[in-house]
């Protein structure tokens, strides 16, 4: 990996002019995995043409400094009349701030790398989840005192059941976990992430949310909430899942992966 200063991202690097083999040369260069892609691109270095264009961002100014992600698209016209996508990936969430990048050809992979770099930006602790110094000793400390969060809203079976009664997918939470949740006492809904992208041609974009429920027995319940534009008509449409990891599933496998 070619050594970058830190500083905001992109202000050095071009991404137009210059044959479609030197573009490539310095697409790979600067890659941490471009050798090992290489291999994958080879077709590549007889293309005719180039096109880059910025596929997705995201940006912080911190706390603890700012943070910057960027994905881009590169198209390259082959010989064929076919055409090579490659995604650059470019960030500078590692520990020391430094410019970093890598390329992908498979676009679940690259939603993949794009989660774990957009994790830098600060997602919300699962539930339950306290540093060790902050847990009570079990025996003398009641339910409530275990929680992470405070849990501010009120209503909450009845959000609950209006949660539910929109979500699209049908592997949605069903009657068990509503009739749970007919006891819940306080709930709170916070975001874990937002992304727009370009897919099959069309700009898509997703949110996701976690609506944390507080029960009556002092147990936590946390849904998962998609809303997303990868649609046939593009019509957003809210889709609610039990767990993260199904959430996440269903976000990097068909909304954006297709």
């Amino acid at each position: 990996m070619n050594a970058e200063p830190a500083g905001p991202l992109g202000s050095h690097v071009a991404r137009s002019g210059g044959s479609p083999t030197e573009q490539l040369a310095g697409l790979l260069g600067r890659a941490s995995n471009g050798a090992r892609t290489a291999r994958q691109l080879a077709a590549v270095r007889s293309a005719l043409m180039h096109h880059c264009g910025l596929q997705s961002c995201r940006h912080t100014k911190g706390p603890p400094r700012r943070l910057d992600r960027r994905t881009f698209r590169h198209s390259f016209l082959l010989p064929d009349g076919g055409v090579q996508v490659v995604w650059e990936l470019e960030h500078n969430t590692g520990p020391g701030g430094d410019v970093e990048h890598a390329v992908f050809v498979d676009r679940e992979d690259l939603a993949l790398a794009e989660w774990d770099v957009d994790a830098a930006f600060g997602l919300p602790q699962g539930p339950g989840e306290l540093p060790p110094a902050a847990v009570p000793d079990p025996p003398e400390a009641p339910a409530h005192d275990l929680l992470r969060r405070a849990y501010p809203e009120g209503d909450s079976p009845e959000h609950a059941w209006r949660l539910l009664r929109r979500a699209a997918n049908p592997g949605a939470p069903g009657p068990e976990v509503l009739a749970r949740l007919r006891g819940a006492i306080g709930h709170d809904i916070s975001i874990v992430t937002r992304r727009s992208a370009v897919v099959a041609g069309r700009p898509v974009s997703w949110a996701l949310y976690e609506h944390a429920f507080l029960l009556l027995d002092g147990t936590e319940l946390s849904l998962w909430e998609i809303d997303h534009t990868r649609t046939p008509s593009g019509n957003p449409v809210c889709e609610v899942y039990a767990s993260r990891d199904a959430a996440l599933d269903t976000v990097v496998r068909r909304i954006e992966a297709g």
